[in-house]
């Protein structure tokens, strides 16, 4: 049954080109500001930065204490280390440079997965060239899950087992959905194909399996921004409100109970109850 819509509310509004919320180990909440290239961390009593990366940062996790960030102008990944050093972590696969990355997640035996999709207009329908990769968690192996074949991948998460991984691929406008059945080889499928608007920008799960997708359009055509909540089963649940329409990141709160939204027209961080 469908429920009522849900209206999200404002938490915070800082930095420039605002996207990809993340919550660190210890529960802090961090945002890119991709135009400005900082990683910000964010709390009720302030904004403060914790890196610049000199570029377009797009996405960021933490593994192994250590920060991973996406980066466009970079196109790597660089890493963070605890002593605050930046250096490049991986930039290309078999001696061809990534188109940039674009966003990124660790599961719970610290393999990464991300997105290269470059800028968007890099990978469209007419040209789909974004691929989806894991780096195995001691970095030596690097995986294309699939390669240069979708229209701009820019949003990735993993079900609360890892059992799958959802990818948002914003120019066909659905959810895709990778699960790995033998040990090394992942099957690809449509998980939910949206319409109206641009098409889906990120994706988050909750402990319970729902899956929460940002669908984003532009600031000049729409007003207001919309999050699809699917069910465990693939089916639409309701929908969340937003109250500007370019939604660039969400995540869940470590407790389960709160998403935070990030909005890149107004520059905005929304919350809502889940």
């Amino acid at each position: 049954q469908r429920l009522p819509d849900a209206m999200a509310t404002l938490y915070a509004k800082c930095g420039s080109g605002l996207t990809s919320p993340m919550f660190g180990p210890d529960g802090k909440l961090f945002v890119v500001s991709s135009q400005s290239g900082e990683i910000l961390s964010v709390s009720e009593s302030g904004v403060s930065t914790v890196v610049n990366t000199s570029g377009i940062p797009t996405a960021m996790c933490y593994a192994e204490g250590a920060m991973y960030i996406c980066d466009h102008v970079h196109q790597a990944i660089l890493r963070r280390g605890a002593d605050g050093s930046l250096s490049e972590f991986v930039r290309e696969y078999e001696a061809k440079d990534f188109k940039g990355p674009s966003a990124i997640a660790i599961d719970s035996k610290g393999n990464i997965f991300f997105t290269d999709s470059g800028p968007m207009g890099e990978s469209t329908l007419q040209a789909p060239l974004g691929s989806v990769y894991t780096i195995s968690r001691d970095g030596q192996l690097l995986q294309p899950l699939a390669l240069e074949t979708l229209a701009h991948p820019c949003g990735l998460a993993l079900s609360p087992n890892d059992s799958a991984l959802y990818i948002c691929e914003m120019m066909a406008n659905r959810l895709m959905r990778f699960v790995q059945r033998p040990m090394g080889v992942w099957h690809c499928s449509t998980y939910y194909q949206f319409s109206g608007g641009l098409g889906p920008s990120a994706v988050a799960c909750d402990a319970k399996g729902f899956v929460y997708v940002a669908l984003y359009d532009f600031a000049t055509v729409r007003n207001q921004g919309k999050i699809a909540v699917l069910s465990p089963e693939g089916t639409l649940v309701k929908h969340i409100v937003c109250p500007a329409s370019e939604l660039s990141g969400i995540a869940v709160d470590p407790k389960g109970m709160t998403l935070f939204i990030t909005e890149a027209s107004t520059n905005s961080v929304f919350t809502v109850a889940i």
